[in-house]
């Protein structure tokens, strides 16, 4: 019994085990914020890049090498499909301004979905150009 005591007593002194349990802890922690971290870049960049093409499909419009609202929309869906497949775009042309708009939901973006309440996020992007031709 003395000897049980005893092994007992060295079991509960012992620390070569905790810094493991501490990073059993921690670790989630760290790839959630990571897994986060990605999420928000992505959906920087991705709006960043559908800036560029609503921008350029309304160049392209305004300089008169597309002839219709209706072209510019089925282009910028289609240059949308790769990362926002179920965007709507919206395409107008008025007092010489070409103006488009984009809106789409973050939850096309997103990997996995860390944070639910980002998912229900709706992105608008705008862009004008005067009509040139």
């Amino acid at each position: 019994m003395r000897q049980l005591l005893s092994r007992v007593g060295a079991f509960t002194r012992d620390e070569r085990g905790s810094a493991t349990v501490e990073s059993v802890i921690w670790i989630p922690i760290f790839v959630w914020v990571l897994a986060l971290i990605i999420n928000v870049s992505m959906i920087v960049f991705e709006k960043n890049q559908a800036y560029r093409i609503v921008q350029n499909a309304n160049r392209i419009l305004s300089t008169g090498n597309m002839s219709s609202t209706t072209q510019v929309e089925e282009y910028i869906q289609a240059e949308l499909a790769s990362f926002a497949p179920n965007a709507q775009v919206n395409t107008s042309i008025e007092n010489g301004v070409v103006t488009s708009r984009v809106y789409y939901q973050i939850s096309d973006l997103l990997l996995p979905n860390v944070i639910e309440q980002l998912a229900n996020i709706g992105i608008t992007i705008s862009a004008k150009h005067y009509v040139e031709y």
